[in-house]
């Protein structure tokens, strides 16, 4: 298990399962980074073709991945939040929005079905989760962030489980092809007198959650808050793995 406390917030919030899913060259870096690549998913790349963004993809195959390793624990979808962090997001719908819109063949008022929330839609339709669906952009877009986010929900008692994930799409020159990462844990609330001896226990300060962590990867290579975000729950997917060889 993983637990994380934020200053100033009531409790604890543990991880309670978590799936990494990455394509070949992304599961390369990573690896690269210290995360094994035994505890990474390997996407292939006609598996994020379609009429969805490669961003919205990854994150509805890492909620399939995580509900058929690791089912909800509740039966009222309306208790699950999505919380979803994204450098990058599903930039190929909204430019596709832009150039309809400038032509005319859009209307404003429709932004919403390719704005950058619809990553957190796709995850929720997955994983059936009917509470608040969030995404967090932008280039120092973090996991802890979201996490964060889910946590302000999960503390207050309108959701049971928060769903986080981080997902990044980089695409290639051409930019029918590319490499991407998604991670997306479940999340609860705990009573904050929990045993720590055997957890991996966190402490953050919300203050320090969205400052630059680093530079982008030269040519679309991955960042920093890429790497974060599978080293955030490395520990809890070795545990798990640990615990099934047993």
């Amino acid at each position: 298990m993983t637990t994380v406390f934020f200053h100033g917030l009531r409790g604890a919030f543990r991880l309670r399962s978590a799936v990494v899913l990455a394509t070949p060259g992304f599961r390369a870096d990573l690896s690269q980074d210290h995360v094994p690549e035994a505890l990474v998913t390997e996407v292939a790349a006609q598996d994020v073709r379609g009429k969805q963004d490669p961003a919205s993809l990854l994150g509805a195959l890492a909620a399939r991945e995580l509900t058929a390793a690791s089912p909800a624990a509740d039966d009222d979808p309306f208790s699950r939040g999505v919380f979803v962090s994204t450098r990058r997001g599903n930039q190929r719908s909204v430019r596709a929005f832009a150039g309809a819109l400038a032509a005319g063949r859009r209307s404003p008022s429709t932004f919403s079905v390719a704005g950058y929330n619809i990553v957190a839609q796709s995850t929720a339709r997955e994983l059936a989760a009917r509470g608040p669906s969030v995404v967090l952009a932008g280039q120092r877009a973090t996991l802890d962030g979201a996490l964060f986010l889910a946590a302000l929900r999960l503390g207050s008692g309108a959701i049971r489980t928060g769903y986080v994930g981080h997902v990044t799409w980089l695409p290639d020159a051409t930019g029918r092809s590319g490499e991407g990462l998604a991670v997306l844990a479940a999340v609860e609330h705990v009573d904050s007198a929990v045993s720590v001896s055997e957890q991996h226990v966190v402490a953050l300060a919300p203050a320090d959650l969205y400052a630059p962590r680093g530079t982008d990867g030269p040519g679309g290579a991955p960042a920093a808050e890429d790497f974060a975000a599978a080293h955030r729950v490395a520990p809890l997917l070795a545990d798990a793995r640990t615990a099934g060889v047993r």
